[in-house]
Parts: structure tokens; sequence; C-alpha cells
């Protein structure tokens, strides 16, 4: 199996998928990238690269400062001391990891894979921010890393300081005759001025070396010795603090090496699956979806090391319940180009990577072989048959159901007729194996063979008769013609030659060769035909999209014309509801029959207004069945009113009668909305008629409390009861009100005031005096 990846350039693939992934460690990963052949292995690395897709969506986190040093921290753990170049690398590699952490459990969506490994990797971001303070990105120790190293940097500071100054007074001073050049320069670690040997007696110090010449000699001024003296002091307390700080950090990267590694490795692995997923983008590439059985089904596909704007989409099933296939057609038509990008797709797909095409559905293989190319070996004396042979023979003995075959060319390089029937032979050896099987042949013996065989059909790659070219085109279920008399012709072989090589074809090979062609023919028409056909369906179905999209906006339309109307229509039934109001306030005031009479009048006039409002404005309500029957002493809503009553009598031709407090009114059976059955009382017979009733009814209303209290209410319960208190008391006819409400935070109190102050029929109110609640209540005085 290893030989068939190398016949597919899965190297290619790997390099391709290398170069999209940021850090050493995923790189090495991706290098080293092999297909599982185990379905619960695949399944888990397409639901981590599905994961990943997810994550892509938004941003991946980076992996570019994780660096393959595990194999370091492990000496650290044995007690090494690591440098401080090292000590940076695994500083940022921690940090790198933890953000990468961090970035995955604090995405939003559903990753359960990358989530559970994530939770995996050990909390080492503090360590790793220890080590990014003490050392800068070169692996340079920082001033940061203790208060000890930074003493001895400021003292290096101060000596080099007067150094320098010293050291200018001689190149600037008296004596700079005597200096062969006013550059400073160091010998074993000391500052030293280039005397001219003739005046080495001049310059009083320690002579520290001489130039090759001998013309110039290198002496450290006496004034400078101390101070140079004082240098290497602060430098040897620096490097001490120095080996003792690398010690230290190195013995707690050492201590925590096992989640440091850990955490390396599950950051090196979402670095692949990452480098995956932008590879998979950068292909315009998808997911694979596992089912059942073995195969593969693709649609649109593209072979990945091709240049995507010239490659011709693939689209093919093989296996999955299905025949395998047998590719016909001319050298050069893309019959191996389409062989490799099968097994490159089963590949890919079992290592978990995206494969470049529109949709594609996997059956996992157990196995990938192949038999593709020149196997010629002169090393190993051996002829390009005897290659192919010695490689499929490999096959056949390791052969698992459930294998994926490719053969390029079965049976070539041999004697035509013996390559044929043993070609046949090793097709139905490894179907009989149970094997899905993709080969390719140009043996005309073969196309017969696989018409008639129950698990193969035939396939052929087109080929353009005018243009005399292939088209890349993958044609399945019909053979294809090779055409070598016609490309012959095209490339200058002479006419009488064709001719003559035609003559040594027998009648019935012209006329199957002629019946191949009319199948490559009307197979091309059919696939016009299909295609014509599927852009119609395409066209349709945008019609379609575009006309349900128009319909959901008129619809939005009618429902926001239709929320307008509705909020028009209660503000007219409200203006109504406040004119019935005026003239229940009448009836109280004059308390005569006529008052009555004419107020019945006029309430069945605003009824009939309000009905036709409602008719025109809101649809008809759809009332749910209370299973409550219309009958006199039901308490009923008025719908086009928004008023409640009780049935004074049974239903009659439509009409019903309410009593709406003292009124009497005649109702659309339509517009009432049955809400309470009458409760059973004993009734006391009475001659008294309904204008008796009508003058109790009245006399009731004016028994009407006029004082409220609201008290420990909740906001909603004093509001509901506060507008029913208001309404009682003008029906009543009661001039004046006191609402109770307290003191307390002034909530209820604030409630009280608005809707006093929006009310149509107070006139004024005020704060209680201070001996009737004072702060506490609220009088109110109406129309």
């Amino acid at each position: 199996m290893t030989h068939a990846l190398r016949v597919l350039e899965w190297d290619r693939v790997r390099g391709e998928l290398s170069a999209h992934c940021e850090s050493p460690l995923g790189q090495a990963l991706a290098e080293g990238l092999l297909p599982s052949y185990d379905q619960g292995e695949v399944a888990a690395r397409l639901a981590k690269t599905r994961d990943a897709e997810k994550l892509f969506e938004t941003e991946l986190p980076g992996l570019r400062g994780l660096y393959d040093v595990g194999e370091l921290v492990g000496l650290a753990a044995k007690g090494a001391v690591l440098e401080g170049a090292i000590l940076a690398k695994v500083g940022q590699s921690i940090r790198t990891v933890d953000r990468a952490r961090k970035a995955v459990l604090g995405f939003g969506g559903d990753i359960p894979v990358l989530r559970a490994e994530a939770e995996l990797i050990p909390d080492m971001g503090w360590l790793g921010a220890k080590l990014d303070e003490c050392f800068d990105l070169d692996g340079e120790m920082l001033d940061a890393a203790s208060p000890i190293l930074a003493l001895a940097r400021t003292k290096i500071g101060k000596c080099l300081q007067r150094i320098q100054a010293q050291i200018q007074g001689f190149t600037s001073g008296p004596t700079r005759e005597y200096l062969s050049d006013t550059v400073v320069t160091q010998r074993n670690g000391r500052y030293v001025l280039p005397v001219k040997s003739e005046h080495r007696g001049k310059v009083k110090g320690i002579v520290h070396d001489s130039s090759a010449s001998g013309l110039t000699v290198f002496i450290e001024p006496e004034a400078v010795v101390e101070a140079g003296n004082q240098l290497r002091q602060a430098e040897a307390e620096e490097k001490a603090e120095i080996k003792r700080i690398l010690k230290e950090l190195s013995g707690e990267v050492g201590q925590h090496s096992q989640a440091i590694r850990m955490g390396m490795d599950i950051g090196a692995g979402f670095d692949l699956v990452f480098g995956m997923v932008r590879l998979g983008s950068a292909q315009n590439g998808t997911i694979v979806e596992l089912v059942d059985g073995v195969g593969l089904k693709v649609s649109q596909g593209r072979h990945p090391l091709l240049d995507p704007k010239i490659a011709v989409p693939l689209s093919l099933s093989i296996g999955l319940g299905g025949p395998s296939i047998l590719i016909t057609g001319p050298n050069t038509g893309g019959k191996t180009i389409a062989i490799k990008t099968v097994g490159l797709f089963a590949a890919m797909a079992q290592s978990g990577m995206m494969v470049p095409a529109g949709d594609a559905k996997l059956g996992v293989f157990t196995q990938i072989w192949a038999d593709i190319g020149d196997e010629q070996s002169l090393e190993q004396s051996l002829s390009t048959f005897s290659g192919h042979i010695k490689n499929i023979a490999r096959a056949l003995s390791g052969l698992k159901k459930g294998a994926l075959v490719l053969l390029d060319e079965a049976g070539a390089g041999t004697d035509p007729d013996e390559g044929a029937a043993l070609a046949a032979a090793l097709l139905d050896a490894f179907l009989d194996g149970g094997a899905v099987v993709m080969a390719s042949t140009h043996y005309g013996e073969l196309k017969l063979f696989a018409s008639d065989h129950a698990k193969l059909v035939n396939a052929s790659m087109e080929f353009d008769l005018k243009s005399l070219a292939p088209t890349y085109r993958f044609l399945p279920g019909t053979p294809g013609s090779s055409h070598a008399f016609k490309i012959a012709g095209r490339y200058g072989v002479p006419k009488e030659v064709i001719e003559r090589a035609e003559h040594g074809f027998s009648q019935q090979e012209r006329d199957v060769a002629r019946m191949i062609e009319q199948l490559e023919n009307a197979q091309r028409r059919a696939q016009k035909a299909q295609s014509e056909a599927d852009k119609l369906a395409a066209r349709l179905k945008k019609v379609e999209e575009e006309a349900e999209r128009k319909i959901e906006q008129a619809e939005a339309a009618r429902r926001r014309v239709g929320e307008r109307a509705s909020s028009e229509l209660d503000e007219l039934l409200r203006q109504i509801r406040i004119e019935a109001d005026q003239v229940f306030e009448r009836v109280k005031k004059e308390k005569s029959q006529e008052s009555i009479d004419a107020a019945r009048n006029e309430i069945r006039s605003i009824n009939s207004a309000a009905g036709e409002l409602s008719r025109e404005i809101r649809p008809e309500e759809k009332v749910v069945d209370s299973g409550i029957a219309v009958r006199k002493g039901v308490k009923v809503r008025i719908k086009n009113l928004n008023m409640t009553g009780v049935v004074a009598d049974d239903p009659r031709q439509g009409k019903v009668v309410v009593m709406v407090g003292a009124i009497r009114m005649d109702v659309d059976l339509k517009q009432v909305v049955p809400l309470e059955a009458p409760q059973p009382v004993v009734q006391k017979k009475s001659k008294g008629s309904s204008r008796m009733a009508t003058r109790m009814r009245l006399e009731k209303a004016t028994k009407i409390s006029r004082e409220l209290n609201i008290r420990q209410l909740r906001f909603e319960e004093a509001e509901e009861k506060l507008d029913q208190f208001l309404d009682d008391a003008i029906v009543a006819g009661v001039d004046e009100v006191r609402i109770v409400h307290g003191k307390g935070g002034g909530v209820l109190r604030k409630l009280t005031h608005d809707m006093l102050r929006r009310h149509s029929q107070i006139v004024s109110f005020e704060e209680a005096d201070a001996d009737s609640g004072g702060q506490g209540a609220t009088v109110a005085r109406l129309q």
C-alpha cells in the first residue's frame, strides 16, 4: 500500500498540506500523514475536521509560535540547564498553545471533538507568561528576569559611562597626537587605546596587545583600570545571576515537562487539522459524508494537484452497492487522471482531509492498492510488464475485502491476446475477493467482458471527433474507442497507410468500432440534453424561490398594514367607548325612562358604527369555542365595542339583548363571545317590569365606594384595580374619589398620578390633607 500512495503522488499532497500548517510540529505531522483504514478512526478524523471548519468560519487561532522543543523539555526533566534561546521558545510554545486552548473553549458553536481535546491541555499559561517576561524573542534575558540582574546591568551601564568619558579625554585631549587612531577598541574584555609604539611611554597604563606590524600597542590607561575592574566585577555578577535564573527556569520547565509536552502534542494536532481546513478552503473543498458500504461517490471533483482553472470536474460513483468501473478511450484522454483522482480522494478523506469537490460520499476502504505508470526497473532487471505483474501479485496476496484497487492499462506490456485474457482474469480475481476496482484498458475484448459482467460497468473519457482532441470528461456507461486511425491521420500519417491499417481490421471489428462510436455520440447528445434539463431545472428553482420570496414580502406587508389598521381601530373604539361613558353619565344624572330610551338609541347607533368599522378594518376574529351557549344570564364580551355585559334575553333572529351596566343594547349575535355561564341563584317572583330592573341597577351603581386602597399591591394589579375603580366611579356619577397608595418608594404614587393625568374624565387631582393621608393618598375630582 506504500507503493500505491507513492504512485498516487501522495507526497505532493502532503507537501501542499504542510505548506498550510503554521508550526514545525504541525508540518511534521502533515509530512508523515497516512490514511486510516478503520471506520471509527476515519469518522473521528472527519469529525475533528468538521469542527475546525466551523471554527474557520470565524477565525482560526494562530500556531506560528509552536516550536519543536519537546526533546529539550525532556532533557530539562533530567536536570539539564537549557539555554535562554531554548527557554524563550518553550515559553512562546506554551503561550501559543494556551491561546489556542482558550480560543477553542471560548467558541460559541458546537465543536465537541476540538473542545474535548482542548480540555485535556493543562493550563500552563502562567509558566509561558513567566518565560516571556524573562526573555525577548531572540532568547536574550531581560532585566525583568530578576532585581539582582537589573542591578548588575545598571552597574555595568554606569561603569561603561565612566570608562567612555575617561577614554574620551584621551582621544580629544593633549594625548591625541600619541594615538594611531581615535577609535576605542577592546582587548581581553578591557577598553584600550591604540598608541603609537614610539609614544608608549607617554601614556601610563597596562599594555594588553600590539598590532601585527608592531607599530601600535593597545594600552588600557591607568585612569581607566579601576573602572574596568568594576566593570568586570559587575559583568561577573550579571553572568552568575543569568546562570542562576537559567537553572531555576530550566528546573520549572523540567518539573512540568509532561504537561508541556502534552499541550504541544495537542497543539500540533490542532495545527494539522487547521492546515487541512485552510487547504480545503483554498481548493473549494468539502468534507466527505461517511455512508454505509464501501465505495466513493463524487460530484464535480477535481484532481487536488492540478490547476483548478483548467481541471475538468469529475463526477462518478464506484462501489457503494454499485459496480466497479472499467475506463476505455484514447491515450492522453484523462483515464489515468480519473483513476488517480479516485485514489487520492479516498486517501485524503480517510486521512481526515477535505476533498476538492462539490459533494462527496465515502464508504471507508480497508486498503488502497494501485498499479499506475511505467514500472520498468533496470536495477532489478524488470521489464514494464514484469514490474506491473509484481505489484499486482503483491496486491492479490494481501487483498482484504473492501479494498480499493486501481489498475492503469491492465494487462499492458505483453502480447495483446494474452494480456487481455490475463487482465480479465485479474479483474475477476479482485472482484471475487470483495474489492472495488477502477481500471483502464485499450483492449476491445475487455470492453465486451465488462458489458457482460455483473460487477463491472464500462466508462470512457470523451473525445471530440471534430477537433480530434480529448475533452477529459468522464462518460459512465459507455465504452470508448481509442480513435487510433483518426489521431494518426491528424498527426500526419499518410492516408494510404491508414487505409491499409483499416483493411487489416475484420468486418466484425469495424462494426464494433462503429457501434462504440455511435454509442459515444448518443451519450454525448444525452448528456447535452441532461445538461440543458439541469439548467432549466435550476432556473425553475430560482424562479420558485423568487416567487416564494415575493409572497413572503407581500404577506409581511399585509401583516404590517393589518397591524396599523388594527391600531387605528383600537383608537376609534376607545373614542366610541368614551362616547358610551358619556351616555351612561347622562343616564345617571337624569335617571328618567326618557333618558334611558334616548341613551339606548345612542348606544345602538354607536354599536352599529363600531360594527361597520370592525368589518372594514379588522379581519374576522378567530374565537376559541368556550363550550358556553349564548343564553339569558351568560356573561359575554361584545367584540366590536370591547365591552362586557350580561345577556338579558335568549337570542332571536340573529340578535341578542345585552345589559352593559344600566344600558340595554341590541347586539349582532356574531359580535358576542360567551365568557361565563350564569351562577345558579334563587329568584323571587316580582311583578316589576324592565323599568323597575333598570331603576334597581341605577340605584346599585350609585352605591360605589369613593375610596380605593392599592397599598401593598403589585404594579400590574394596582394599575388594573385603579382603572376599574375610575370607570365605576364615572358610571356611578361620583364627583370626587380618594386613592390610598402609601408613601413607600413612590412607585404606586407615580402610577396613580400618571393615570389620573391621562384620564379624560379627571378634572384635577392633588395630595390629600395631612389628616386624610397626606402624601400617602391622592384626591381626584371627576367631571
